[in-house]
């Protein structure tokens, strides 16, 4: 009788770890469900004698190679990777169109960092003096690398 009990805990732990890893990827409750009942099959397997145990656990660890062998063969992990990489790059530099003292508005808050509109280009701007609300007009202070300095015309 406990050796049927040993074998329906390998067959369900051995089902879990398929539903592991072809259905649910990444470590779950599924793959920690089926490792605990291999485990527990394999102990009820010795409890009966060391022979049956040492047959259930060969048993097991053919069955659970051949698991991952399958799931080699059929690409199972790239589920759990990413596998595109991103080679496009989009080269924008409107910073040539704008100099030092263009005026424009923001249309975010800068919170130091926010959004402006200068004429009809739209750029990612930083503030010179502190917080600066949406709809504000602003001037360009300076230009540092890649970073607009603006700063409120009302001050």
């Amino acid at each position: 009788m406990d050796i049927w009990v040993a074998l329906t805990l390998i067959f369900f732990g051995l089902l879990f770890l398929v539903l592991e890893v072809f259905v649910f990827p990444g470590v779950g409750v599924s793959g920690i469900v089926g490792i605990l009942a291999l485990g527990a099959g394999v102990f009820i397997a010795f409890k009966i004698n060391t022979f049956t145990g040492m047959t259930t656990l060969s048993g097991t660890l053919i069955s659970s190679s051949i698991l991952v062998w399958l799931s080699m063969k059929y690409n199972a992990f790239s589920k759990m990777f990413l596998s595109k990489s991103i080679d496009n790059k989009i080269e924008v530099n409107h910073l040539a169109d704008l100099k030092q003292g263009d005026t424009g508005k923001t249309i975010s808050r800068l919170a130091p960092m926010g959004k402006a509109r200068f004429g009809n280009m739209y750029s990612e701007v930083t503030s010179w003096d502190g917080f600066i609300d949406e709809d504000t007009d602003v001037s360009i202070v300076k230009i540092n690398d890649n970073t607009i300095f603006v700063s409120p015309l009302n001050k």
